[in-house]
Order: C-alpha cells, then sequence, then structure tokens
C-alpha cells in the first residue's frame, strides 16, 4: 500500500525558496505536517504561514548544532520524524584552479556536510522509531565529470557515496534512504550565477527542469510502500 502523507513529519532544508519552496508545498497538499528549515527566519515565517500546519526552525546546514536543533524541534513539536528531505545546497562555478578556498568550504560545507550530519541527527531518531525516510537531492553532476564545476561535481559525488552506504546500514532499523538526481532546475539559482557553464542558446526558465515537477519526485519516492526502496532516481530536462 502506496504511503498516505496525512499526520507525516516531514523536515526540508533549503525549504524557504526554490525547490526546497516546491517540496514544501507538495507535501503541504498532501496534508504532511511540516518543519521547515533555512538560513533565512523572515522567508520560513512567511511559508509556514501559508501551510496547514508547519513550524520554521532556522538553520544553516553548516552547523550540526542547528540541524540537531532541527531535528529536536520536530520531535518537540510532533513526536517524530517521518521523512527529512536534505535539499540545501549552492554552487559557485569556474575553473578548478580558479575556486577559491572559501568557494571550496561553502560547497563542501554545504553541500556535503550539511547532508551527513542532517542525515545523523534524523537517523537518530528515525532508529529509535523503527521507521522513516531520509532523502538527499544530490545532482546529475554528481555521476558526471563537468566542466567548470569540479567541486560541486566533488561535493555530490560525496553525497550519492554517503547516501549509498547510509542505506545499507539503515535497512537493519526499517529506514529507508534515498537519493534524487536532478539536471538543471528552473529556478532563482540561476540568475545569481556570473558564470554560465551551459550554451547561450539555453534558456534555464525555458529548457530546464520545473520545481514543481522535481518536487513530485519526491513526493513519488516517498511515497513507496514500506517494503519498497527507490534508492538512487535521475531526473533530467529533454534538452540536449
Amino acid at each position: 500500500m502506496l504511503i498516505d502523507f496525512r499526520d507525516k513529519v516531514v523536515c526540508v532544508t533549503g525549504a524557504s525558496r526554490g525547490l526546497g519552496e516546491a517540496i514544501v508545498r507538495a507535501f503541504d497538499k498532501e496534508g504532511a505536517k511540516l518543519v521547515l528549515a533555512s538560513r533565512s527566519q523572515a522567508d520560513l515565517d512567511r511559508l509556514a504561514k501559508s501551510c496547514n500546519d508547519a513550524i520554521a526552525v532556522q538553520t544553516d546546514v553548516r552547523d550540526p548544532g542547528d540541524l540537531e536543533r532541527m531535528i529536536g524541534a520536530a520531535v518537540g513539536e510532533y513526536g517524530r520524524v517521518d521523512i527529512l528531505v536534505n535539499n540545501a545546497g549552492l554552487a559557485v562555478y569556474g575553473p578548478a584552479e580558479n575556486t577559491s578556498v572559501e568557494a571550496v568550504h561553502q560547497m563542501i560545507d554545504t553541500n556535503l556536510k550539511g547532508v551527513i550530519f542532517g542525515s545523523q541527527a534524523a537517523f537518530r531518531v528515525m532508529r529509535k522509531q523503527r521507521s522513516g525516510h531520509i532523502i538527499n537531492i544530490s545532482s546529475i553532476a554528481g555521476k558526471l565529470h563537468l566542466k567548470n564545476e569540479a567541486v560541486y561535481n566533488a561535493s555530490k559525488w560525496g553525497v550519492n557515496g554517503f547516501s549509498g552506504t547510509l542505506a545499507l546500514e539503515a535497512r537493519t532499523y526499517n529506514v529507508k534512504v534515498s537519493t534524487i538526481c536532478p539536471g538543471g532546475i528552473a529556478t532563482p539559482f540561476w540568475k545569481e550565477q556570473d558564470f554560465y557553464p551551459f550554451p547561450e542558446h539555453l534558456d534555464p526558465e525555458r529548457d530546464f527542469l520545473d520545481p514543481k515537477w522535481v518536487a513530485q519526485t519526491v513526493l513519488d519516492v516517498a511515497r513507496m510502500p514500506s517494503n519498497c526502496l527507490t534508492s538512487d532516481m535521475v531526473v533530467l530536462p529533454m534538452t540536449p
């Protein structure tokens, strides 16, 4: 039987905009209880007010203590954690030799360490529950070697490696771990980049994945019956 999200407790990092907001709204329509996490308290409060049942927890995923506090807030408010979507991420593009020390730390700390520490915090709760699902948003960049994305590639390859191994360990406790690897997504992220690693004829808003489609993929992965695991899913736009 497919999972019913009514009354399920779902934590989403990077929740305040882009794909994170789309994921939040998709679960909200399904009746989930939501724990919204990002660095912007104002944006979280705005989003929480538009949901049926949600709390906002200001969280910097680069800080393991913040992630523990987020999971603690979920348990304190709702008594459990059913789903964690590790969605927060960022990219700085450019040749490998020119990637600054600051940019390296930003990408590894957010994209990889944030997933590791968030997963650890959630798994400790889910293991006791003997149930739960951790869904890590990686990228097609975690499966390919792409010019001008060396450190971003490294962070997402790391997410895939961590997720696959955690899945092996977690299944003993009836906890699922899934990885979703989207291609380009039409979010504000692209407008903020000074360097575009794709041909000029491509328009992200026109040619990339709609965040709502990727959010629906997250729901589809989370909805699978308790005895079925989608461990690794790739979602790509049809644009060559």
